[in-house]
């Protein structure tokens, strides 16, 4: 609670501030993984023992595109991305985390729109820290409270890092069922210490919402033998952007679906599939994602 007083304050200050009018100083990768789990596209809220490292490989196609009359165009065409992370177990109730994306993309940046300055290929992304905190279980579901800070490290002029800090707060509800069944739910609120002007819209604070399942797959000896080494996973994760001037901020959609296994218990792998289930600012046509974790118990 005291952390959403402290957003809410920090909120009223951002707002405050006139919207960059950079169109390019926003985040068009959407993709929250959060580093050491090996599960959901999101904090489900899964272990991950007493430290963990993490590697993500990420294929985005034209998460954002542009019309104007007679011309279609796309900022950012297609970007390859690698974030190293890692977390660390304080404790039996307390996660903190830290990653660092490194992209290559290709595009268009802004030509035809006035800004023929190409886009740049090698970028970095935003510094991304958080902390769960383990709020209580009761039977089979598990609630969690996480926080999260983004530090303007990326590159603000070519759709890879927002134009100032970002901070988020969420709750998490994790339910373990007999069957390996788990489902996830998360929801938060993001907070921009600068809004920025994008073609009609304004992306400023915003909503955030998560659901996903596993399911283990039956072991087939031949193969694999133990109940918990592969799973199937299906997730939709959503953004409702804050409404400016009458208009809402941007605010995609996007479904996927995985699988994650487990060669030896430290060794998570979890490849997923996706794509946009609207057409709005960073909801990608194709997502495509590797995560590779060590988890060390």
């Amino acid at each position: 609670m005291r952390a959403a007083l402290i957003l809410c304050a920090v909120a009223g200050s951002a707002h405050a501030d006139t919207p960059v009018t950079r169109p390019e100083a926003i985040e068009v990768d959407r993709d929250t993984t959060p580093p050491g789990q090996g599960e959901l596209g999101f904090d489900g809220g899964a272990p991950i023992g007493n430290w963990a490292l993490g590697v993500t490989l990420t294929e985005l196609d034209h998460p954002i595109r542009l019309h104007t009359i007679g011309i279609k165009t796309f900022p950012v065409a297609h970007r390859e991305t690698t974030t190293l992370g890692g977390a660390l177990a304080l404790g039996d109730d307390v996660i903190v985390d830290a990653k660092l994306p490194l992209s290559h993309q290709v595009g268009q940046r802004l030509m035809y729109l006035g800004d023929d300055r190409p886009l740049d290929r090698w970028v970095p992304g935003d510094v991304g820290l958080g902390a769960r905190f383990h709020a209580v279980t009761r039977g089979a579901i598990a609630v969690f409270v996480r926080a999260e800070l983004t530090l303007p490290t990326g590159d603000d002029y070519d759709f890879a890092g927002e134009a100032s800090w970002t901070a988020a707060v969420m709750g998490i509800a994790r339910a373990t069922l007999p069957n390996d069944l788990t489902l996830a739910v998360t929801g938060g609120t993001r907070l921009r210490a600068r809004e920025v002007v994008f073609a009609d819209q304004v992306v400023g604070d915003e909503l955030f919402w998560g659901a996903g399942v596993t399911v283990g797959i039956p072991p087939l000896c031949s193969l694999w033998c133990k109940a918990d080494q592969l799973k199937v996973s299906a997730e939709v994760v959503g953004v409702v952007g804050d409404t400016v001037n009458h208009v809402r901020g941007p605010s995609p959609i996007e479904g996927r679906v995985g699988l994650i296994g487990r060669i030896r218990p430290p060794y998570a792998i979890a490849v997923r599939a996706g794509t946009h289930l609207d057409d709005d600012v960073g909801a990608p046509e194709f997502r495509a994602t590797i995560d590779l974790v060590y988890q060390a118990n």
